[in-house]
């Protein structure tokens, strides 16, 4: 079994400002297991989901139909993901047609955090409220979703990297979908940030290296302990 060598953009924002003996905890609990599904084909359709258009004078065109069709082609291949990825987007989708929301497509970049890695807590669309900008993050997660802890984390890396120029003073807004425990059901939930509660950027970037840092090592012990164990069928001897 491989183990992966990147660290899932939600785990790191759950993650990053903990200390670090809860660091390692977290870190060693991402398994190197595939999931039962990924919300990859929601992530793929979020523009739709906000009927997101080149200009705010272009008329929405994408009907619920159009969504639909895309989350099956993006499932085609793994028909185990359809569902929850249809639950998910419908509520969405529905969600922000209540809002009434307009919003426009938008390059946004992502931000490269050393190791190897960048990291991209935002779309490439903006939302308007009013006069407003919004900037939105979906966490489409049931389980290990965002803390608070790292919700303050996205938040902190939005404020401080695209809630600049043109987007200063955007408001900031999660949105979750936590499952209700008497009805079964997900409904959205939207967190929205506090300016008061920033994360200094130095004081991110550090907890960015430290927990980079941190899961190198854990990888580093799992391919330790994966070339000390005996294959599989054999008694530790070569077996030819």
């Amino acid at each position: 079994m491989k183990t992966p060598r990147s660290l899932p953009e939600t785990d790191l924002a759950r993650t990053a400002l903990l200390p670090d003996d809860q660091k390692r905890i977290v870190l060693r609990a991402v398994k190197s297991f595939v999931p039962p599904h990924s919300f990859g084909p929601v992530r793929k359709v979020a523009s739709a989901l906000y009927q997101a258009r080149a200009s705010l004078i272009d008329l929405p065109t994408r009907e619920w139909n159009d969504v639909d069709l895309a989350v099956r082609k993006y499932c085609r291949l793994n028909p185990h993901w359809l569902e929850p990825n249809l639950d998910v987007a419908k509520k969405l989708f529905d969600f922000n047609q209540q809002r009434g929301f307009k919003a426009v497509e938008w390059d946004f970049p992502f931000i490269p955090v050393g190791f190897g890695a960048k990291i991209k807590f935002w779309h490439d669309f903006y939302s308007v409220q009013g006069d407003r900008p919004v900037l939105a993050f979906i966490d489409p997660r049931l389980t290990d979703g965002l803390s608070p802890l790292g919700r303050t984390f996205i938040f902190s890396a939005m404020y401080h990297t695209v809630a600049i120029g043109d987007f200063e003073g955007a408001r900031l807004e999660i949105l979750r979908l936590p499952k209700n425990k008497y009805t079964g059901d997900r409904n959205v939930e939207v967190f929205t940030f506090d300016e008061h509660d920033v994360v200094e950027e130095e004081t991110l970037n550090e907890a960015i290296d430290r927990t980079y840092k941190i899961w190198h090592e854990i990888l580093t012990e799992r391919s330790k302990e994966i070339r000390q164990q005996s294959p599989t069928g054999t008694d530790g001897s070569f077996g030819f």
